[in-house]
């Protein structure tokens, strides 16, 4: 297959990372929303490439006299050639959330009722979130404490601080990295989206109805978006497991910006 031919004058390639379960497949749909994309099944990977089920650059999207190659990946380092194309991103959008509600997003993404694939390294299987015992739960945290991360054979994802590190390297290296917590995006739609239209140099763009296309995207897999809220963690870790995390990697968490009482 031969590469996408790019004029650097119109084309702009941008890549949206995170670490899995930070709200990049929302990031995604507001990228869509954006620009105006149309709805329907198969939209995001078209013109929204999760890189891990597609090359990066698939097909260009016309928008305010350019062409848009937007892709979506997990590694904790940037891109640089997938599916033998040559990828020069020219601006990286970043979202990181709350490392405890991370992870049980991930507990959910990888029980038996969305992906259950993805929980095949784990020491067993489950259902639900739910159905998880306090000494499942336990068994599961461990994991999480010790590593920031339910997978610590994968390197090429490394663990979440690891992964936000990165990113904020890359951009104080000179990179145009802009940098956008999911809480401030929760909080803050309008405020935060408008952010990202300025980065991306993207004119006129009526906020509501980014929300609202957004919104109707991320309703339509219940099981895959499951709770977008902050501090889920609080209903299904205890107050023991949430000061344990606090105080091991209290530092962390205020270089984040999250409190840690």
């Amino acid at each position: 297959m031969s590469q996408p031919a790019l004029s650097p004058q119109v084309t702009r390639i941008v890549g949206l990372y995170s670490f899995p379960k930070s709200g990049n497949t929302w990031l995604r749909a507001i990228i869509a929303g954006i620009m105006e994309m149309p709805g329907g099944p198969g939209v995001l990977q078209r013109y929204v490439t999760d890189t891990h089920y597609g090359p990066a650059l698939r097909t260009a999207w016309n928008f305010q006299g350019r062409d848009w190659y937007f892709y979506k990946s997990h590694l904790k380092t940037l891109l640089r050639e997938h599916h033998g194309q040559t990828i020069d991103t020219d601006t990286v959008i970043y979202i990181y959330r709350h490392p405890l509600d991370v992870f049980v997003s991930y507990l959910n993404f990888a029980s038996g009722n969305v992906s259950p694939n993805a929980g095949k390294d784990l020491p067993f299987s489950y259902q639900s979130v739910d159905d998880l015992t306090p000494e499942q739960m336990e068994t599961l945290f461990a994991i999480w404490l010790e590593h920031v991360t339910l997978q610590p054979s994968n390197k090429a994802f490394g663990n979440l601080f690891e992964h936000v590190a990165s990113f904020k390297a890359l951009k104080a290296q000179g990179a145009q990295v802009h940098i956008l917590r999911y809480e401030d995006l929760y909080d803050r739609f309008n405020r935060e989206v408008s952010r990202i239209c300025r980065v991306l140099e993207v004119q006129d763009v009526r906020l509501g109805a980014v929300f609202r296309r957004a919104d109707r995207r991320t309703q339509q897999n219940g099981k895959f978006f499951w709770k977008r809220q902050k501090e889920n963690f609080r209903n299904y870790l205890t107050a023991d497991q949430i000061a344990r995390f606090m105080a091991r990697y209290g530092a962390e968490m205020r270089d984040l910006g999250y409190a840690t009482e």
